[in-house]
């Protein structure tokens, strides 16, 4: 004889209406896994709407975390340029300048040229980038710390650099090439330059 709980098991009652669809498990990593996926994806025909089908969620929920894209795509960019930390620069202290600024300009092309979307996005001044520029310009002062270059010609050569690299990037060219060190040699070559002849 079978028990009570036995039989319920065997043959549950059957309830009225769709049997529910266990919804995805949703939260801030999962959003932005998907997110970079499919900006890669989709470049400029990115959306909300597509971001929350191919979560299989409704758009609505994704709202409950992002107030729209443009701060998802900020939170993003956050996310892809962490590595861009003036308190653990890509360098040390005892290497020459021109190796800092080599391995500096080395770690921003890797990360530009895996997102260029997010160079493009710059560019066009439609997301603020404000927090990457803050980073870079850190590490950049830590780069060149000890060559004797007044402001003017740090910052032309900061913005000389980055026009540079974002360049490199969107022309689809190779990071682990390593013909980029002579531009970047050259800029700096540049800089040095400009002081000495002002002198």
């Amino acid at each position: 004889m079978k028990t009570l709980k036995l039989q319920a098991m065997e043959s549950p009652v059957r309830r009225a209406g769709r049997p529910r669809r266990a919804l995805p498990a949703l939260d801030n990593a999962s959003i932005l896994h998907a997110a970079l996926a499919l900006l890669e994806e989709k470049g400029e025909a990115f959306s909300m709407r597509a971001l929350a089908q191919s979560l299989g969620v409704d758009a609505m929920a994704l709202y409950h975390y992002y107030a729209g894209k443009e701060e998802l795509l900020l939170a993003l960019m956050a996310q892809r340029f962490a590595a861009l930390d003036p308190r653990q620069p890509p360098f040390t202290r005892r290497q020459a300048a021109p190796r800092r600024v080599l391995a500096l300009c080395a770690l921003y092309l890797e990360l530009v040229s895996a997102t260029p979307y997010f160079v493009r996005l710059m560019a066009r001044g439609l997301v603020e980038q404000a927090d990457v520029a803050e980073r870079f310009m850190a590490l950049f002062e830590l780069a060149v710390d000890g060559l004797a270059l007044d402001k003017k010609t740090r910052l032309r050569g900061r913005d000389a650099l980055v026009d540079f690299l974002h360049g490199y990037a969107l022309a689809g060219r190779p990071v682990g090439e390593t013909q980029w060190h002579a531009s970047v040699s050259l800029i700096l070559a540049g800089m040095q330059a400009s002081v000495e002849t002002s002198a």
